[in-house]
């Protein structure tokens, strides 16, 4: 059953990697405005240059998210194929894919409440992709689950001499 935890583990390294970033993110925003504002730092072109160029990569990790999640999501329905598997089990593979969109769930409440906090502002303007995804994690997580449920339960059987029903 490692693609049923394979689907649990795709929703909770996604919030994580959200969550570090997002927080990364609104840290570097005022640690860079803050020492642009500095003139003792920021005296000549080379360091603002710097400066500039490390602020605008910072706006890039809501990209992160987004491949970390289609990565994950291939790298599942790949050993989803892979893993062999009885149709005994699919009820308890079921089960744990009910668990993930459960726990999924609680992710998603974690991070509204994370993100809408006072403190963070606006910073969540900057993360759309990732908000999207983790607003709408127990679908996805349910649709991953669903989807690793078909492809390892539904292929062919394989024997050692060959596919049945290809000899």
């Amino acid at each position: 059953m490692s693609t049923a935890r394979d689907v649990v583990l795709i929703g909770v390294l996604i919030f994580v990697l959200a969550t570090a970033l997002f927080t990364t993110f609104f840290m570097s925003k005022a640690v860079f405005s803050s020492m642009l504002d500095v003139s003792q730092i920021n005296n000549s072109a080379p360091a603002r240059s710097v400066l500039v160029a490390t602020d605008n990569l910072s706006s890039q990790f809501d990209y992160l998210v987004f491949a970390l999640f289609i990565g994950l999501f291939l790298a599942m329905i790949v050993s989803s194929f892979l893993v062999g598997g009885n149709m005994i089990f699919a009820f308890i593979y079921f089960i744990i894919v009910s668990i993930g969109v459960v726990l999924s769930t609680v992710l998603n409440k974690v991070w509204v409440d994370l993100t809408y906090n006072a403190v963070f502002g606006n910073t969540i303007q900057s993360f759309p992709i990732s908000n999207y995804i983790i607003t709408h994690l127990p679908v996805f997580t349910a649709v991953a689950g669903m989807i690793g449920l078909i492809v390892m339960f539904a292929k062919p059987y394989i024997f050692t001499g060959g596919v049945e029903g290809y000899e």
